[in-house]
């Protein structure tokens, strides 16, 4: 962590702004500031298998695969088809901030309810606003755009074992959805009342493999999907280091940097990105060090700003080892 950002968080950040020597270090303040001043405690998940592959920041041809590789784990996602009035609607992969968002309501509202069944309308449109997002007018459309392909797109996720086994399981997020006629009245986003259900398949894998995230921390990167995917990933990576451990530049090129068209430009890049996320988590031990990113053993995100324990839903089984038949365990 940077010392801009432990003046922030150990002597708040009025004192931290007297220290600022560029625009780029006051914008890191006024973010903690952002995510200290808010009053809201909130839990957001996201699936763990996400926390390590993830969709593409900028849009891509509406025809065209999605493919990303960590490790042992690859993630396939394909544009697909809604059905809406009797007619295949083509939609492209989802992406962008927009998307992971959609993502977390969607992951979340089915943990806190316990249910697959997921309203989109007007308890998202509560939602968006709460994350301080406009939902009226070109935003909606992209609101709603980019729900739409994740509903229609096709995820197949496969893995490969030490033993040399693989496997893969193609699944979809959302199995089923219901659209209501369209309105013409001017409050759209209030009438938006389309309904979702996410598969068994994903639905079993997101409540045995949660990732706990603060919701003030989605907040204040809701703009920023690169660093909503790193933030997410050292929500699933930092409680569960158990030593100093070095995540290799290639590395962690291959999984954050495919908006970049080469390893050197990614690394002047993702300074940023990391400072932002570590912005919204005060407890993260991570340094930028010449061979990569150093993880030591970190307080899960979402623990010192809340103040019970972050419990599971009863049905929650124990986390099992990657076998066949299970969408991902990471």
């Amino acid at each position: 962590m940077s010392n801009i950002h432990q003046l922030a968080f150990d002597l708040g950040p009025d004192v931290a702004r007297q220290h600022v020597s560029t625009p780029e270090e006051r914008k890191i303040v006024d973010m903690i500031d952002e995510f200290l001043s808010s009053e809201k405690e909130s839990i957001y998940y996201m699936y763990s298998g996400f926390a390590m592959t993830m969709l593409p920041h900028k849009k891509i041809d509406d025809n065209k695969l999605w493919k990303r590789e960590n490790g042992r784990l690859t993630l396939l996602v394909e544009p697909g088809a809604v059905l809406h009035n009797g007619e295949a609607i083509p939609y492209g992969v989802p992406y962008g901030s927009r998307a992971r968002l959609i993502m977390f309501y969607l992951q979340t509202e089915a943990i806190r309810t316990r249910s697959r069944v997921v309203h989109l309308g007007s308890n998202m449109t509560k939602w968006l606003k709460n994350m301080n997002i406009p939902t009226g007018g070109k935003n909606f459309e992209q609101v709603r755009d980019q729900a739409r392909r994740l509903s229609a797109c096709r995820l197949t996720v496969g893995w490969m074992a030490e033993s040399g086994h693989s496997g893969f399981r193609r699944e979809n997020i959302v199995g089923a959805m219901i659209i209501p006629p369209p309105t013409t009245d001017d409050k759209q986003g209030t009438f938006w009342e389309e309904t979702a259900q996410l598969t068994e398949g994903f639905y079993q894998a997101l409540l045995e493999h949660p990732v706990p995230c603060d919701g003030a921390a989605i907040r204040v990167l809701q703009s920023k999907s690169q660093a909503i995917d790193v933030y997410v990933w050292l929500c699933y990576r930092l409680h569960r280091v158990k030593k100093e451990t070095i995540v290799p530049w290639e590395a962690l090129y291959q999984q954050f940097g495919h908006s970049y068209t080469n390893l050197r430009q990614f690394k002047w890049r993702f300074k940023d990105t990391l400072m932002e996320a570590l912005a919204v988590y005060r407890d993260a031990k991570v340094d930028l060090v010449a061979d990569g990113l150093a993880l030591r053993p970190s307080k899960p995100a979402v623990q010192y700003r809340t103040t019970q324990q972050v419990l599971l839903p009863p049905e929650v089984k124990p986390s099992r080892g990657a076998a066949e038949g299970t969408l991902l365990v990471p």
